[in-house]
């Protein structure tokens, strides 16, 4: 069976067309001057001069990959949130793009009139930005909740041990999960980036080196963004971290001998947050001070830690329990 997409793509119409205005923009503009400023300083003097086509080629790229960096970040909101929920960081693409398609548009006009200095398009990247962020808000507001059958989550253990009872004895799939994601990871991933981004706009007049290295850093910490993600499913145990959801723990739930529901002091334990390891354990947690111990047959224990361990006990009890366990 296809995975289909918790969240729709057409959430990401205003990004899109904005780049397809970019391009139409561009090709309106005529044929571009195979030599040209491509750099200038804080006063909008070009200091560097060749192609203009590696800005063309440059401010497409990334406006590219802000879409698909987007989509990956609103498909892992939408398919962890058990109601609908505003997603207040699916607006990266539109600001992005926003940013870079005003400049570009200066620097496309600047070219086209010919003009002996840049004078910085604020007018235009407000409306560009702006424009953006308002259809971002009305779009992710149209959003639909995307139910998925197959995902339990309950907040009484006792209806989702008989839901998990019911499901076993009928043999149906089901997929728990579960999140954490505090507001540091989400600073650290989200708006730190962000403010790097900006930054590295500004920067682009003084090193372009420098304004690159900073998105390179920016998209390195976006890769952060949505914490630890822990699935159950009858099979096995998964723990994935970040964006691209790296695998970091994966556990067979035949192979698991021992359950216990724990609590534990982050710092004098494991010295902190993140994924840890002591003499006895490895960990995975980024807050709180409850989870679930795991002893697999071989005698290795893993700690996941949770916002709500009861849950997790018990869904990973009934499936340990269903493999034999």
């Amino acid at each position: 069976m296809k995975n289909r997409l918790s969240h729709p793509i057409w959430t990401h119409i205003p990004a899109i067309a904005m780049l397809i205005f970019l391009i139409v923009y561009t090709i309106m503009a005529g044929t571009l001057p195979s030599r040209a400023a491509i750099h200038f300083d804080f006063h909008g003097v070009p200091n560097d001069f060749g192609s203009p086509y590696l800005v063309v080629g440059l401010v497409f790229g990334l406006s590219l990959l802000f879409i698909v960096i987007s989509a990956i970040i609103d498909e892992v909101h939408a398919r962890y949130e058990k109601k609908k929920s505003f997603n207040w960081f699916s607006f990266l693409d539109e600001l992005s793009i926003g940013f870079l398609g005003g400049v570009y548009i200066g620097y496309i006009d600047y070219l086209k009139y010919d003009s002996s200095s840049f004078n910085f398009p604020w007018l235009v990247l407000s409306i560009t930005t702006g424009g953006l962020i308002i259809l971002g808000v009305i779009v992710e507001s149209l959003r639909p909740f995307c139910f998925n059958p197959n995902k339990i989550a309950f907040s009484n253990t006792a209806a989702l041990e008989k839901e998990l009872e019911q499901r076993i004895k009928n043999t149906a799939s089901f997929i728990y999960w579960e999140s954490q994601n505090p507001f540091w990871v989400s600073l650290i991933s989200v708006i730190l980036p962000l403010i790097m981004l900006i930054s590295a706009g500004f920067a682009w007049f003084g090193s372009s080196w420098t304004s690159l290295i900073m998105v390179v850093v920016a998209i390195l910490l976006v890769i952060q963004k949505g914490g630890l993600r822990t699935s159950v499913t009858q099979q096995e145990i998964t723990v994935r971290f970040g964006l691209p959801g790296f695998k970091v723990l994966l556990l067979k739930t035949a192979d698991i001998s021992n359950i216990e529901l724990v609590e534990f002091s982050p710092p004098r334990d494991f010295g902190g947050y993140g994924i840890r390891r002591n003499r006895e354990m490895s960990a995975y947690y980024l807050r709180g001070s409850r989870g679930v111990k795991l002893t697999t047959t071989k005698g290795k224990k893993y700690l996941i830690g949770s916002d709500h361990p009861e849950e997790l006990y018990a869904v990973t009890q009934a499936v340990v329990k269903s493999q034999g366990g």
